[in-house]
C-alpha cells in the first residue's frame, strides 16, 4: 500500500521536476560570468530560461537581449585565464570560443580559442579538487559587444574536437567582453639626476710638415756722425749693423788731424 501511494506521488511530481532549472554543471569564476543562476543549459550562454529549452536556439543570438551591464575589460592580444569549477563530473571536453559581436552560436563555432580532454570525474587540472584554468588569447581587435563563452560537451569522447555544439548535450557560461582601443598615448614628466665618473686614455699621433722657406733683403744703412765732419755709409749687407762703428773709425783720425794742426800753430 506505501509502495503504492509513493508510486503515484512520484508520477505527479514529474511534471514539475522536469520544469526545474538544470542545475550547474560548470560555474565560471573568471572573467566574471554574464549569468550566475546556474542555468547551464540555454544555448548559447546558460541563463536567461526556464531550463526546458535545453541547447534550443543556438543558431539566435537569443542571450543578447538580457546581456546586462556586467563586463570585463582587457587590451587587444591579452592572455586570459579562464577559470570554472565542474560541479558535475562528465566525460567528453571543455571549448572556449568568442564571439566579436554579441552572442551568436554560429559566431562562437567559427573562433574557438581552445579544445581539450574532459576526463571520467569531477577533478580538474589545478590539482586543486574540481578547479580547472587555462588560458587563452583574445583576438587583437577592438570590441565592445565581445563575448566568450565556455561549453561543456557530454558526448564521452575525449579525444576528437567538437565540430558543432548542435545535437549534443551541452552545458554553457559566457562572460562579456570589452577589448579597449590599443591606441597611443602622450604624457609630460620631469626627473633629476646625479653622476659621477672617471675616465683614462691614451693616444698617439703623427704629423709632417714642410719647413718654412724665406728670403730677406736689406738696404746699407747709412749714417752721419759728429764731431768732425764727413759722410759715412754703413757696409753693404751687414744686417743688424748700425752707423755707430762707421762714425767712430770716420771722427778718430780727424780728431788726431785736429790735435796735429794745434800742436803746429803752437810751435810757430
Amino acid at each position: 500500500m506505501m509502495r503504492t501511494i509513493l508510486r503515484h506521488a512520484l508520477l505527479a511530481a514529474l511534471p514539475w521536476l522536469s520544469a526545474l532549472p538544470a542545475l550547474a554543471h560548470i560555474e565560471m569564476d573568471a572573467p566574471t560570468p554574464r549569468y550566475n543562476d546556474g542555468q547551464n543549459k540555454w544555448c548559447p550562454c546558460g541563463g536567461g530560461g526556464d531550463g526546458t529549452r535545453n541547447n534550443a536556439g543556438c543558431a539566435i543570438e537569443s542571450s543578447d537581449p538580457d546581456r546586462g551591464s556586467t563586463s570585463t575589460t582587457f587590451a587587444p592580444g591579452s592572455t586570459v585565464t579562464v577559470r570554472w569549477r565542474e560541479t558535475v563530473g562528465h566525460t567528453g571536453r571543455f571549448r572556449v570560443s568568442f564571439d566579436p559581436d554579441g552572442a551568436d552560436q554560429a559566431d562562437f563555432d567559427a573562433n574557438i580559442l581552445l579544445d581539450i580532454a574532459d576526463p571520467s570525474g569531477g577533478s580538474g587540472n589545478t590539482g586543486n579538487g574540481n578547479n580547472w584554468a587555462v588560458d587563452v588569447t583574445l583576438p587583437t581587435a577592438p570590441c565592445t559587444t565581445c563575448t566568450l563563452q565556455l561549453v561543456q560537451v557530454m558526448n564521452g569522447n575525449t579525444v576528437d574536437e567538437v565540430p558543432s555544439l548542435f545535437g549534443t548535450s551541452t552545458y554553457f557560461q559566457c562572460a562579456n567582453l570589452v577589448i579597449g582601443d590599443g591606441g597611443e598615448g602622450e604624457g609630460e614628466g620631469e626627473g633629476e639626476g646625479e653622476g659621477e665618473g672617471e675616465g683614462e686614455g691614451e693616444g698617439e699621433g703623427e704629423g709632417e710638415g714642410d719647413p718654412a722657406e724665406g728670403e730677406g733683403e736689406g738696404e746699407p744703412a747709412e749714417g752721419e756722425g759728429e764731431p768732425g765732419e764727413g759722410e759715412g755709409e754703413g757696409d753693404a749687407g751687414c744686417r743688424g749693423c748700425t752707423a755707430a762703428p762707421s762714425a767712430l773709425f770716420v771722427g778718430v783720425p780727424a780728431l788726431l788731424l785736429l790735435r796735429r794742426r794745434r800742436g803746429a800753430g803752437v810751435g810757430r
